[in-house]
């Protein structure tokens, strides 16, 4: 007879509530495109200098200017939902949770992806998801962002234009 010792179940326990997890969040539908707005801000900011206590140790001049470079935030605007929408809560592709809030109609929100080539380089978050849950939590739908490493910007899987 095999025995198990507590960290063993609980290590198992752990990756299945985990699993289950991630499996109910791949299933969750994407949001139709008519139930709200989104507009690319593509601005042009100056790069902040590096930190002065800090020492590089590789030759990086590019790191080290500051030079002006595009960056980018997409706006969201939710109007459109039904009264089952609660809450919104957005996620990085790490798992990270960047912002929950609860929803007010009409509803705003300002995704702040950074300079772009930060972003198609992978310095930075490059995949987002917007999740709207209802009262006891249960997610309904989702908007999934990317950016690809050729800079196209995909929402819910579609092209919708390159940075």
């Amino acid at each position: 007879m095999a025995t198990y010792n507590l960290s063993n179940i609980f290590l198992l326990l752990v990756l299945f509530l985990f699993e289950a997890q991630a499996s109910v969040q791949e299933d969750v539908p994407y949001e139709p495109r008519d139930n709200f707005r989104f507009e690319l801000d593509y601005t042009f900011k100056t790069r902040p200098p590096p930190d002065s206590e800090k020492v590089y140790l590789a030759e990086n001049r590019s790191v080290r200017g500051s030079q002006v470079l595009p960056y980018l935030k997409l706006r969201f605007e939710f109007s459109s939902f039904d009264a089952t929408y609660f809450r919104y809560k957005v996620e990085n592709h790490v798992g990270s949770v960047i912002k929950s809030r609860k929803l007010k109609f009409p509803d705003s929100y300002v995704l702040d992806m950074g300079f772009s080539d930060d972003v198609k380089d992978r310095v930075t978050p490059h995949q987002y998801t917007i999740y709207f849950y209802n009262k006891t939590k249960e997610p309904i739908s989702k908007i999934a962002i990317e950016v690809a490493e050729n800079g196209d910007l995909l929402l819910n899987g579609e092209f919708h234009g390159r940075i």
